[in-house]
């Protein structure tokens, strides 16, 4: 009994749990069904190790931070940092410029340090990065380009960033008061190099000539080679050949004084020469400048000797301070005032929280792959050692692979077959005529020809057998008919209206006597005998005399009989045994739904007496 008790208690308390967890479970279903709704539930935690979904940032953000770190570490090596505070600051400030500049952290971190590689001052670093970034916007280059000529500028001119930013001011005004460009102006100055020194002349004047050739179509290698020998030889003094002396003199000029005019003023002894030169005959303007220059440079020189104003021109506006000074950044400001910069900075920003939060997991990342390292080399040990090992694991991926495939093609079979034998026959039939309506399609270059050659044999013989019958049809009987079949119609319909008063009582004498005799079943019967039809005098008719008085017909009695008769009768015996039932069984009285039979149970019972035990 305490068996029975618990686990009656245990189907109970189920069935009593039951409605509660179906309804959690529907809720649950619900809320998933929204969460995939908005996307927020197709989550999982392959979206995760793949750096999908919530992960991404942050792996975005390590990445960003791994290849920072290795910018900065490049930073490192070419700039003395006192402490790591300084060193940390540095990475703040570039980020920081990334967030103002058109230009990734990682990048400008590459222009630092290709300032610390020429040995700018750590101090003056962040300017020359800043300065490069708007350079390379101001001249339609790259950043990195801007900073390696600046960096040689301060280099071979001996400049200091304020310096720097002034030549390429007048570079910048020079290509918006000429032809010629900003990046094809800087390349000469940068080829230039140091001699513009040794020559005696200022960078500005070098940008000055550099923008006369490169406004007449001078190649910038042609330009900066010509250039070269035209200084060297006004420099040669007392060093010079013969053949120099001698086309000088024919110019009436002096070599050494032309050295000692190069150093005291280099710009105008440079135009002395020019003019002299553009005096004498064209015929022998170009041997002149062969025994002077070099045939190399001709090229280069001769232009200058026929854009004479446009050289003095450049020589002023590379002079004139006031209205060069600011030139690069009202170029960089104008330039920058576009979207593409705009999502540039967006982007910028972006990455600089990125790399804010990658720092984060720098440290522990570090440490687990400092963790990691020895166990993987364990593993690669392992493996060398034992080849087996990996042939079998190797083959046991595979085979669990085709496994795999396999499962899945036979659930694919049997989900195929279950829906087929599931399938009414009209279901199996449309299917199959689809079925063989897609193979026809799929195969209709193969089937085409077939059926144009069976239509080109009864083609013909079918065409004139339907003219035929539709000959036939039009002077037919039948054909007649169907020609006017709207005229008949209204002759059939204006018949019946003439006859319908005399058809009228005929029928209604008929619904009486089928009444009368329980054929006909009229529409106001009560079931009690009494017939509503009224006969044609107007009186009412009285019961009819095939109802019985329990309300139904004499027929209605003999058929529900004939079906009482006709039930089959229940006929059966139950026997139950129990051998060494225990004490106290009891069997409970049975039920049924036929009426009239009773199942009385006799089990653990016994007649003695009168008594029951």
């Amino acid at each position: 009994m305490a068996d029975k008790f618990q686990l009656k208690a245990l189907i109970t308390g189920v069935d009593k749990l039951s409605p509660t967890l179906t309804g959690i479970r529907k809720r649950v279903a619900g809320f998933r069904k929204q969460m995939e709704r908005s996307g927020l539930g197709n989550i999982g935690f392959a979206d995760i190790v793949k750096g999908g979904a919530f992960a991404a940032p942050f792996i975005t953000g390590v990445q960003e931070a791994i290849k920072f770190e290795s910018a900065m570490a490049d930073v490192r090596k070419v700039v003395n940092f006192d402490t790591p505070e300084q060193f940390k600051q540095m990475g703040d400030d570039v980020r920081k410029m990334s967030e103002a500049l058109p230009m990734s952290a990682e990048g400008i971190a590459k222009i630092v340090a290709a300032g610390g590689q020429a040995s700018i001052p750590r101090a003056e670093l962040k300017a020359f990065a800043e300065d490069a970034v708007k350079m390379g916007v101001a001249f339609d280059q790259t950043a990195e380009q801007s900073g390696e000529m600046m960096a040689k500028w301060r280099t071979s001119f001996k400049l200091t960033q304020p310096e720097v930013v002034a030549l390429a001011d007048k570079i910048n005004y020079l290509s918006n008061t000429g032809p010629a460009s900003a990046q094809q102006i800087s390349d000469i100055v940068t080829r230039i190099g140091p001699l513009g020194e040794i020559a005696g002349l200022a960078s500005g004047q070098i940008a000055a000539m550099g923008a006369t050739l490169a406004g007449v179509g001078v190649p910038s290698e042609v330009a900066a080679t010509g250039m070269k020998n035209f200084m060297l030889a006004l420099t040669k003094g007392s060093a010079a050949t013969k053949a120099q002396k001698d086309a000088f003199k024919s110019l009436r000029l002096d070599t050494k004084k032309l050295a000692e005019g190069m150093q005291k003023d280099a710009q105008g002894t440079m135009l002395d020469v020019l003019k002299s030169i553009s005096d004498v005959d064209k015929t022998k303007q170009a041997g002149i400048l062969t025994q002077i220059f070099g045939t190399e440079s001709v090229t280069a020189i001769s232009p200058m000797l026929t854009n004479l104003d446009l050289l003095r021109r450049n020589f002023k506006n590379a002079g004139n301070e006031a209205q060069y000074t600011g030139s690069m950044q009202a170029e960089y400001t104008s330039r920058a005032a576009t979207t593409a910069n705009a999502i540039q900075l967006l982007s910028n920003r972006l990455v600089s929280a990125g790399i804010s939060i990658g720092n984060i997991f720098l440290p522990p990342l570090n440490e687990a792959i400092a963790t990691l390292g020895p166990m993987i080399s364990m593993v690669g040990d392992l493996a060398a050692a034992n080849p087996w090992l990996v042939k079998g694991l190797l083959g046991a991926a595979i085979g669990f692979s085709v496994l795999r495939l396999a499962v899945m093609a036979a659930t694919v079979a049997t989900k195929i077959f279950s829906s087929v034998v599931g399938m009414s026959p009209v279901g199996l039939i449309v299917r199959g005529i689809a079925l063989a309506a897609g193979l026809l399609i799929a195969n209709w270059s193969t089937v085409a020809p077939y059926f144009e050659a069976v239509w080109e044999r009864i083609g013909g013989p079918l065409t004139a057998l339907w003219e035929l019958f539709k000959t036939f049809v039009s002077y037919t009987p039948l054909g007649q008919i169907i020609a006017n079949w709207d005229p008949i119609v209204t002759w059939f319909k204006s018949m019946y209206e003439r006859i319908k008063p005399y058809l009228e009582p005929l029928m209604q004498m008929g619904e009486w006597v089928g009444g009368k005799l329980g054929i006909v079943t009229t529409g106001g019967g009560s079931g009690s005998g009494s017939s509503p039809l009224v006969n044609y005098n107007g009186a009412a008719m009285g019961p009819s005399p095939l109802v019985s008085s329990g309300g139904q017909s004499p027929g209605q009695s003999l058929l529900m009989q004939a079906q009482a008769q006709s039930r089959t009768q229940l006929e059966g015996g139950l026997v139950v045994r129990f051998e060494n039932a225990p004490a106290g069984m009891r069997a409970d009285p049975g039920t049924s739904n036929q009426p009239g039979l009773s199942v009385t149970p006799r089990v653990g019972y016994r007649s003695l007496g009168g008594n029951s035990q």
